[in-house]
Parts: structure tokens; sequence; C-alpha cells
């Protein structure tokens, strides 16, 4: 018998809802809602779907079973039902500016596309005045270019995270020395054009290096060397803001007590040109290429 079957009967059984009381609501049947559950016959997709809307089981149990049963899953439609379920870009980047450790807003291709007050602190950048342009803005940057590459402790293993991203994009897998894309390969370009010793590097892992799976929420370590805060160690949790956009958080969630301590530090510090907390940085535009 297939499994779909036994889930749908069990679905029932658990509520205690008798077959005549779930047929009566469908709008089937007693002997159509016994031949599904027995595996006898195969339901359409509408009396399927009918069947389920009584049950009201969860979106991962509903979709189990309609795949089970040869059909589509209908998560989608299962949503929400307010319109800004997802994030847009300026929500995103007020949310980000609230929150006590760093975070950035990246693209599906890793463009940091809005960062909080925090992570440009830590990463002792203003980007309303500097890395204003799309590949600018590429975390594959932080690579090759020693003013950030020097300071990540983990340099093999994030520069790991980010081939296996690229390697692992749905539209098609980056391959050297072209890409698939005019902006990936000025992206790459510029990633190639920066140290020698990290491009050596970065080109060896690149060889080893596997796609990555895509998942809704993932992780990856960080351990960053700031002249004046000191060693941190991050745990950065990567979670969907827009599917529909490609946009993603990733935050930097403090491992221990003295990366705490640091990131106070980090708040205390003059600005030197950085935003200070009571300026919120302004967004960069999803899109925009330079």
């Amino acid at each position: 018998m297939d499994e779909w079957v036994a889930m749908l009967r069990e679905a029932r059984r658990q509520i205690r809802m008798p077959r005549r009381r779930l047929a009566e609501m469908a709008g089937v049947s007693v002997q159509t809602v016994k031949s599904y559950e027995l595996g006898l016959r195969r339901p359409s997709r509408s009396l399927l779907i009918a069947i389920l809307d009584v049950l009201e089981v969860d979106r991962r149990l509903r979709n189990e079973i309609l795949l089970g049963a040869g059909f589509a899953p209908d998560g989608e439609l299962l949503g929400p039902s307010n319109a800004d379920y997802m994030y847009t870009l300026e929500e995103a980047a007020a949310l980000m500016e609230g929150l006590p450790w760093p975070s950035h807003l990246n693209s599906e291709l890793m463009e940091v596309v809005a960062a909080n007050t925090l992570v440009q602190r830590l990463w002792g950048v203003d980007l309303q005045h500097e890395f204003t342009g799309a590949v600018d803005r590429n975390l594959m940057n932080f690579a090759t270019d020693t003013r950030f590459a020097d300071q990540v402790k983990n340099w093999d293993a994030t520069t790991t995270v980010a081939i296996g991203v690229l390697k692992g994009h749905h539209r098609g897998p980056v391959t050297l020395p072209e890409s698939a894309t005019a902006y990936l390969s000025a992206v790459l370009e510029r990633v190639f054009g920066g140290d020698p010793k990290y491009v050596r590097r970065l080109l060896h892992l690149w060889e080893r290096v596997p796609p990555r799976i895509p998942k809704v929420r993932w992780f990856y370590p960080v351990d960053w060397e700031h002249p004046a805060a000191g060693e941190m160690h991050f745990h950065v949790s990567v979670a969907m803001a827009d599917e529909p956009g490609g946009l993603m958080f990733h935050d930097w969630i403090p491992a221990d007590a003295a990366t705490w301590t640091g990131l106070n530090s980090l708040r205390e510090l003059p600005s030197n040109g950085c935003p200070t907390s009571g300026d919120r940085p302004a967004p960069f535009r999803v899109g925009r290429r330079q």
C-alpha cells in the first residue's frame, strides 16, 4: 500500500473524525473515502484537496500526501494571506539596524544589498561612501582583498562557503575562467586581481569544493580579527528574507562572551566616517549594475 494512503487514513483518525462526517464535509460518498483510505482507488487532485481541506492537516503533511499521490504540492497556496509576507529591501534594512549583532542582506549571488551599522563597523567600511558598485559589494571580494582577507582567521572555511554557493547556483554553476553572466565575470575578474597569495589559495579550493545544496536556512562560521576589538567568533545564520527576489539575511551571531564584549566596544568607538547608530545605512538597490 502506498505510504500516502496510510498518512491520509491516519490524519482522519488523529482527529477522530468519522468517515461519514469527512465524506459529508468534502462532498463525496463514504464509499469514496473508504476506497481512498484502503488504496483501492486513486483520487483526482481536486477531490484529494477537498478531503485535505476538511482534515486541515499541516502544510508539510498535506504536501507529502499530494506528492505521494502523484500531484504537485500546493504549499504556496497555503501560505499566509498577507501580501507583505516577504520583506522589502527597506523593511529588511530597518529590521537589521535594530539587531544587537552584525547583519547584512545578500542577493542570491552574494552581493551585499543592505548592511547594519554594526557589521560596517566590524568590517571597517562605510557603504554609503565606498564599495558603492554592485561588483564592489560582492562578498567574494573578501577572499582576495587584504583589507578583509587578512582579518578572516578561518579563511579557507569561509571561502569554501562562497565557492560552494556559486558552484551550486540554481541557474547553473559558475565555471572558470569564464562565468555564465557578465556580472559574475566582472566579480571574478576583480577577485582574481586581488592579492596573489589568496588568489592561489582560492583556485586550489575551487577544484575541491563541491556545490552547496540550497536550503532555506543554513550556517557558516567566521573568525574575525578586528584591530581594536580583537579576535571574534561568529556563527552566521542565513535565512530567507524574500524568496522571489533571492534576498537572504546573514546574521553574525556571536559564538562566545568575548565576542559580545568586542561588539560592545565597537559600539563605543568613534565612527571615523562610518555611520553612527543614529544614521541608518541606506540600502543598496537590487539590480543596480555598475
